[in-house]
């Protein structure tokens, strides 16, 4: 029996920028480096801490040849008191050397939002996890137990549980549920880990690395269609 597989997971997101003016504005940069739910910690402050309710920053920087940001303006932010926060964070993202165009960063702009809420160092999640990478179907069809497939099984789902590291990928993995369970999908799925990747920042304005990400994978696989026997 010959099996098609696909696997569904998300789209991947690119980077989106705009033009104001003469200047390029990435509202969606490709960073190569970004602040840790670690690095949010760090900076917030007592006073915003005993506020207990969280708060909405944008910032508007301006690029250096190195990919650094400086020379952040708060485009808004609300309430008050939180900007010196997200001040202090923007020296941690690090964006390309060039544009899509091969033009230098140096002089473009980035807009990032950053999202402040006391609760999210009591378990730090990922709650909007954007792909950069994922794996091919062909690894989700390897991986497709073999004990499922005789059985007949075409349809099932797996939800691993990781870590985001610094580069965007995942790490100390854990399966948190299979259905139809007794064929080994969440075993079968860890091993698919390192394939994935996530974008650094998130944009809903909040951390993404240091924090737990849920993995759900649905596995979607058709029977070969078998010709017809010639009619005599």
């Amino acid at each position: 029996m010959r099996l098609v597989a696909a696997a569904v997971l998300g789209p991947v997101l690119l980077a989106g920028s705009a033009l104001a003016g003469n200047a390029v504005i990435l509202t969606d940069a490709p960073w190569t480096q970004a602040p840790s739910f670690a690095d949010v910690a760090a900076v917030y402050t007592p006073e915003a801490r005993a506020r207990d309710k969280g708060g909405r920053v944008m910032l508007s920087c301006v690029f250096g040849a190195e990919g650094r940001l400086h020379h952040c303006d708060v485009v808004s932010q609300s309430p008050n008191g939180y900007a010196a926060m997200a001040r202090a964070l923007a020296p941690l993202f690090l964006g390309p050397l060039q544009l899509p165009k091969g033009k230098t960063i140096a002089g473009a702009r980035a807009q990032i939002v950053f999202k402040f809420s006391p609760d999210m160092f009591d378990a730090p999640t990922v709650s909007g996890p954007e792909w950069l990478m994922l794996p091919t179907a062909a690894s989700f069809q390897a991986a497709f137990p073999e004990t499922a497939s005789q059985a007949g099984v075409l349809k099932a789902k797996a939800v691993m549980n990781c870590t985001v590291t610094a580069t965007g990928g995942l790490s100390a993995c854990e399966t948190v549920s299979e259905d139809p369970a007794g064929f080994g999908f969440g075993q079968a799925t860890l091993p698919l880990a390192p394939a994935f990747k996530l974008k650094l920042w998130g944009a809903d304005g909040r951390p993404v690395i240091g924090g737990r990400v849920r993995v759900p994978i649905r596995y979607e696989l058709e029977q070969a269609a078998v010709p017809a026997a010639p009619k005599p």
